[in-house]
């Protein structure tokens, strides 16, 4: 059954979230990824001076389908195709290649005959495509075709005419004959090196082949495990579809698991069985102890036998910290050579390399991880600390399915508060909600140092939040440790965090203010025991307050000390050498990138966002949605409203696959609001948090704001300008100004008069002085623009519009354009009208697919016809009358009058100010 109940087809090919069969089972993988390389292809196709081109790459890149697509493409261009039949098997038939082509039988003492008519064959008449000779795996062709089709390429090379084009392709380093060295030398035919897939163009393959949207963790894990070798990438593909490790969740793909232990379908390679027992037994050592030192490798194998794995391209020699080590050259034999070891092998495999670092003292960082793994492997347990101990490193690493397997194990040999909070921790990441809670419980029953107990309640109260929505059970939690170990800096850090997520701001501010009061603090923005000077290190509970404090300001608007304040955080975390109360440094990256997007750095919050998406492991989705869900929110400032959608439905997807009720919630008002901005009603809009009660912790600010532009796109203006007024105040109440200007901001983006909407834009005036950066002076410029005497005033819209697409804020500007033509045409002015609405379009070009109420004006404004409007961009672009006289069959005196009542109706005076309206 597929994951919505729905049957698979027979012989259980695996379907697409729309129904269909998936292209897993013998169909080729969509093609995609390789635009540079064919217009390389087509390039040396259209010069008569390039008589063939040789594609070379290693192994499963694609070097075959490349070479296909592009004589499929030939042929339907007119080119006549003659495809050489090569195989391995038939290397050794003479003439094999060459004998389908032939009119007589092939004789091998007869090259000269055949070579003649196998030149008519391949010659065109003068002035004609040229004939493409494909000729796949030539190194594998018989050597009797092998001197005719250099004596073929040779004489095609020297003929005046261009004569027949020679694709051929060849493994990445096997020899060339010496005729197409030659001609290589000569310029006459070009190399082709052609790599792995980068990770983009992995995630529109796995998209086209999946016909779904598949996570950001999901392309990054499988990009790792395949590297951008198509052919692996497939095989894995295959393997963790069937196995329900990759599956779609609300029609994206997720991961579910790591990939490290899938099955794969593929044959083992027949290189690993041809191996000397000694090289073999070293490669099957790192497939499951992963990288081992120099000496290690050389105490199994000679030097030499070491070089020769390296040049078969097997492994790898690194250097980590001052050390060389060993590792295999491709991630995907790993998978392969762990399928084919005995269980006794490896098992005295694990144990002798546990033995070997132990006799070299397990000092190293990585060590006790390695340790903890191998022995656990080949024992089926370890040493409770040293399995805690690996468990950290584990965590350090964002490596939560070996955390949780680590410390399950230190915990079935007995209780151990440590090992209860990191499994805990794990489970929650996973979603496993209804066992995390049980164990931290326990963990929390079970801590008698007030550290522990601190520790314990930071997690639980956070599962119960993040995981459950229950802030009451949260914050009782907190209560309970209260009682017993009096207040402590990480008790009041993870209250004062929780306030604020639940949009009691002003709360959160409090308690941090009651708790600096008590403790004065160097500098208000680096929470610790005792005055400057006196700090010995930082702490896991100095983390969990500087966290609280960036919550804080970024929700009060003070967003550029929340960014000073999270990037202190982060550099503090990285730095901690126990993180088992304060998880994963990234945390606070995704809340950077938030507070960058309010203070109007756009670029600055992607990358940041980017950066954390980077820093965590696949296994996280409880935190990797977070990213997802910010680099949806600037998106949707940009104006680029599909790719937004695309964010927010993958930050669902995430959230619903880790059991985040609170994160859907926030995603899923990200992706109503996105939809609302192309004009549409999302049917998830019917999944929102009911609007009725303000603050609950599943119904905040963006929540209300989704409410309120579905409530516009009804048709219910009044309710929805109420609704929105009444969630920032009630915002503005609780300390959360940088929520408000938003809910604010969009009444006023909506355009219409009345006393409702002066009352917004007189509140937003007064909430951006709340808030720091440029994103809020903009959102201040643009009501006071429209808030004149007399109505709005043109002139300080269209710079208001200027200042937005400055800042990357292109759908903002469009609509501030757009105001601006509706007033200048109220005011009779037609030409600065139609500028300004041809500037707003402008803008609109770079929103996707934007349709807001502010732009729904700008069109009509524009007094332009398709054909005016097509011509006018032309020549905005540079081109001459002639050209676009060519390129629409007119006459250059048509264009010319064409163009002169396009500058009349735009009210401008040539191509110059054409560009400044239409492209700037």
């Amino acid at each position: 059954m597929t994951d919505d109940g729905r049957a698979l087809p027979p012989g259980g090919t695996p379907l697409s979230p729309n129904g269909t069969p998936l292209p897993l089972n013998g169909t080729p993988l969509p093609f995609t990824g390789r635009h540079a390389e064919l217009e390389r292809l087509r390039a040396g196709l259209r010069w008569p001076g390039c008589r063939g081109v040789v594609v070379t790459g290693e192994g499963g890149v694609g070097k075959s389908r490349l070479a296909a697509e592009f004589a499929d493409e030939a042929a339907a261009h007119h080119h006549r195709t003659v495809r050489l039949p090569v195989s391995e098997a038939a290397s050794h038939v003479p003439l094999a290649a060459f004998a389908p082509h032939l009119t007589g039988p092939a004789l091998p003492g007869e090259l000269g005959p055949h070579f003649q008519e196998l030149r008519r064959l391949l010659a065109v008449p003068a002035g004609r495509p040229r004939t493409l000779l494909l000729v796949d795996d030539l190194h594998h062709l018989d050597a009797s075709s092998l001197t005719l089709l250099s004596a073929l390429a040779t004489d095609a090379a020297t003929a005046p005419a261009p004569g027949f084009f020679l694709l051929a392709t060849l493994p990445q380093d096997a020899a060339w004959p010496g005729a197409l060295r030659s001609l290589w030398h000569q310029d006459a035919v070009e190399h082709l090196r052609v790599g792995p897939l980068d990770r983009a163009a992995t995630a529109r393959l796995l998209a086209d082949t999946l016909g779904a949207p598949v996570t950001a963790p999901a392309v990054r894990a499988l990009w790792d495990a395949g590297r951008g070798n198509a052919l692996w990438t497939r095989e894995i593909l295959r393997a963790a579809v069937r196995e329900g490790t990759l599956r779609p969740v609300d029609e994206v793909w997720c991961l579910t698991g790591p990939l490290d232990d899938t099955p794969l379908d593929a044959p083992a390679e027949g290189r690993f069985r041809a191996l000397p027992e000694d090289r073999r037994t070293l490669l099957r050592l790192l497939a499951l102890c992963g990288p081992i030192g120099l000496a290690d490798a050389l105490a199994r194998v000679t030097p030499e036998a070491l070089a020769g794995l390296e040049e078969e391209d097997l492994v790898v020699v690194t250097e980590d910290d001052r050390r060389s080590r060993v590792q295999l050259a491709h991630p995907w034999h790993a998978l392969l050579l762990r399928r084919g070891t005995p269980r006794l092998l490896a098992r005295s495999l694990l144990l002798e390399q546990a033995g070997r670092v132990r006799e070299h003292g397990a000092r190293r960082r990585g060590d006790a991880l390695s340790l903890a793994r191998w022995e656990l492997d080949a024992t089926g347990t370890a040493d409770p600390g040293l399995l805690v101990r690996a468990a950290g490193h584990a965590l350090d690493d964002g490596d939560v399915d070996t955390m949780c397997r680590l410390a399950r194990a230190a915990l079935a040999q007995g209780p151990h508060v440590v090992a209860g909070l990191l499994l805990g921790e794990g489970l929650g990441q996973r979603g496993e909600f209804g066992e995390s809670i049980p164990v931290l419980e326990r963990a929390f029953a079970e801590a008698r140092a007030p550290g522990e107990v601190e520790s314990a309640a930071a997690a639980l109260s956070q599962h119960h939040l993040y995981g459950l929505g229950d802030a009451v059970a949260a914050f009782g939690v907190l209560d309970r440790a209260a009682d017993r170990i009096g207040t402590r800096p990480a008790l009041t850090a993870c209250r004062a965090g929780l306030l604020s997520a639940v949009g009691r701001n002003d709360e959160a501010a409090a308690v941090l203010a009651l708790a600096e009061g008590a403790d004065p603090k160097p500098g208000g923005d680096e929470p610790g025991p005792g005055p400057a000077g006196a700090r010995a290190a930082w702490t896991q509970a100095d983390v969990l307050l500087l966290q609280a404090h960036l919550r804080v300001r970024l929700a009060a608007g003070r967003v550029d000390e929340a960014v000073r304040t999270g990037r202190h955080a982060y550099a503090v975390q990285c730095g901690l050498a126990d993180r088992w109360t304060a998880y994963y440094p990234a945390r606070s990256l995704y809340l950077v990138a938030a507070a960058l997007l309010e203070s109007g750095r756009l670029d600055e919050a992607e990358r940041t966002a980017l950066e954390g998406q980077e820093a965590m492991r696949d296994a996280v989705p409880a935190l990797t949605v977070w990213f997802a869900w910010v680099r949806g929110r600037i998106a949707l400032e940009r104006g680029l409203v599909t790719d937004a959608l695309a964010h927010f439905r993958e930050a669902r997807a995430l959230a619903r696959l880790c059991g985040q009720a609170f994160a859907e919630q926030r995603a899923l008002a990200g992706l109503v609001l996105a939809a609302a901005h192309t004009g549409r009603l999302a049917p998830e809009a019917e999944a929102l948090a009911p609007a009725g009660a303000p603050y609950t912790p599943l119904c905040r600010p963006d929540t209300l704001r989704a409410h309120g532009w579905v409530l516009l796109l009804r048709g219910a203006a009044g309710p929805a300008r109420d609704l929105m007024l009444d969630a920032a105040r009630a915002a503005l109440s609780h300390g959360e100004a940088t929520a408000a200007t938003a809910l604010l901001h969009d009444v006023v983006r909506w355009g219409a008069s009345g006393p409702a909407h002066e009352e917004a834009r007189t509140e937003l005036v007064a909430a951006t002085a709340l808030v720091q950066g440029t994103l809020a002076e903009v959102r201040a410029a643009h009501a006071g623009a429209v808030t004149r005497a007399g109505g709005p005033d043109p002139a300080a819209l269209e710079a208001v519009a200027e200042r937005m697409d400055a800042l990357g804020l292109h759908l903002y500007a469009a609509e501030a354009f757009g105001e601006a033509a509706a007033e200048w045409r109220r005011r009779g002015r037609a030409a600065s009208a139609a500028r300004a609405a041809a500037r707003a379009l402008a803008r609109r070009g770079h929103c996707q697919e934007a349709a807001t109420p502010a732009l729904a004006g700008a069109a009509a404004a524009v007094p332009l016809s398709a054909r005016e409007r097509d011509i006018a961009l032309m020549a905005a672009r540079g081109r001459t009358s002639r050209e676009i006289a060519e390129a629409y069959v007119l006459s250059v005196r048509t264009v010319e009058n064409h163009l002169g009542r396009i500058y009349r109706k735009l009210g401008v005076t040539g191509r110059a100010d054409l560009a400044d309206v239409l492209l700037a």
